[in-house]
């Protein structure tokens, strides 16, 4: 199965978990808050899932791009990026979609850099 490289604009059109869904892993963390930057002005700030989730998640995709995460700042992505299945709008329901496709199908990109061993 040849696996295919997808932009993460796309990936709500394909939020379904497939193991087809993958970015590429040089510029994932700088994709990802590309995708997060561009999303900012549709959020209507009426819910704290998505108001204040999606500023801390690029704070903690931040501390990825500059080595500085380890294995809490995966763990609290992770928490916060599930959380926002709670969102009230659909804004805040695809970004966490399109989040949870990154985080599963990518997960060894980020566990890299933050692994003990």
């Amino acid at each position: 199965m040849e696996l295919k490289n997808f932009p993460v604009n796309e990936l709500f059109q394909k939020w379904i978990l497939d193991g087809e869904t993958k970015l590429g892993e040089p510029e994932l963390v700088k994709d990802v808050l590309n995708y997060l930057d561009g999303q900012k002005g549709e959020i209507c700030g009426k819910c704290a899932p998505c108001r204040d989730g999606v500023v801390r998640i690029e704070q903690l995709l931040q501390l990825f791009e500059n080595n500085k995460a380890n294995l809490n700042t995966l763990k609290e992505l992770e928490k916060l990026t599930y959380n926002l299945r709670a969102s009230r709008c659909s804004v805040g329901l695809d970004i966490g979609k399109n989040l949870e496709v990154v985080l599963e199908n990518n997960y060894n990109v980020l566990y890299k850099p933050v692994r003990k061993y």
